[in-house]
């Protein structure tokens, strides 16, 4: 049985340590033989070279990533019925899901302290409000609790298009690398995500897309440090709760989180730019600054 102090170090060795350093002590503690961890790792990287079929094809098409931000509950979504669509997490909850229809959805790795259970109750939700037409791509980092081990216990769960993205041996996005080629393939070992956006970002430009605009991205949570629930435009009993989650966070830990993402952001524009692309905010609010602000109604009409 997990005790109070064994949540507790768990959460300060995932907020406090190198994202690399935490992964390879959760690789150490898992009980698997290092060769058949080894294995693992490499029948992750064989699956996620599958991503190569997506490659440039909606180059030049215009996309819309869909994020679960409060703001999208002020927003008419239903015109999006007819474009290209990146929802990500628990957008399925949204309540014009089957008029929107995504045709991609993406889900970020799951990490302490969510388990196999959270991961069920997300997977169970997409099977219940896409349609077979929505391809799903999980992102995999070697997680106790990962969606692709969760996908080899329970096949019966598996959807007719799932694809994976590999981030086992992920380095952050920096000033050093963040114009490569390779730090941006899907089908190799993209950047470290930090966000769940960053994945659907990285999906966007490999597939080509031209423009990229962020739905729903409100990026608030500085507003109110101490506030760990309502952060989403659904209810928090109808997705997976991030009250034990942000529950360790301070508001230093806060300040470190948006510097990165910031930082991040700032670098994936730079990259747009070099690609004769760009990354728009349609988000209605929100405190995300680093990408122009467009009026969502004002694109869907034009």
């Amino acid at each position: 049985m997990k005790t109070p102090c064994y949540t507790a170090l768990k959460k300060l060795a995932y907020w406090g340590l190198p994202r690399g350093v935490y992964q390879l002590l959760e690789q150490l503690r898992d009980h698997r033989a290092p060769d058949q961890r080894a294995s693992l790792n490499s029948q992750v990287a064989h699956l996620a070279k599958d991503n190569t079929v997506f490659k440039d094809q909606h180059k030049g098409e215009r996309c819309f990533i869909l994020a679960t931000g409060p703001s999208v509950a002020q927003q008419d979504l239903r015109s999006l019925a007819d474009e290209h669509c990146i929802a990500v997490s628990h957008f399925f909850l949204h309540r014009d899901i089957r008029v929107i229809s995504p045709q991609y959805h993406v889900v970020a790795p799951y990490h302490s302290p969510f388990t196999f259970a959270e991961v069920e109750k997300l997977v169970d939700g997409m099977h219940e409000n896409y349609s077979k037409n929505t391809i799903c791509f999980f992102c995999h980092a070697p997680y106790q609790y990962s969606t692709y081990e969760f996908f080899r216990l329970h096949p019966e769960k598996s959807f007719q298009d799932t694809y994976l993205i590999d981030y086992t041996h992920s380095s952050d996005l920096n000033e050093q690398n963040h114009l490569r080629q390779s730090t941006w393939d899907i089908a190799a070992s993209p950047f470290q995500v930090r966000t769940v956006i960053y994945a659907a970002i990285q999906l966007a430009f490999y597939m080509g897309f031209k423009e990229v605009y962020l739905v729903g991205c409100d990026h608030d949570y500085l507003h109110d440090t101490k506030r760990v629930s309502d952060h989403h435009f659904y209810k928090e009993e109808e997705g997976v709760s991030d009250v034990e989650h942000l529950s360790g966070f301070t508001t230093e830990r806060w300040f470190k989180e948006y510097y990165f993402r910031w930082q991040q952001y700032r670098l994936m524009q730079e990259y747009a730019k070099q690609r004769g692309c760009q990354i728009l905010n349609a988000t209605k609010g929100g405190m995300l600054d680093v990408f122009p602000r467009v009026s969502l109604e004002d694109i869907l009409n034009s």
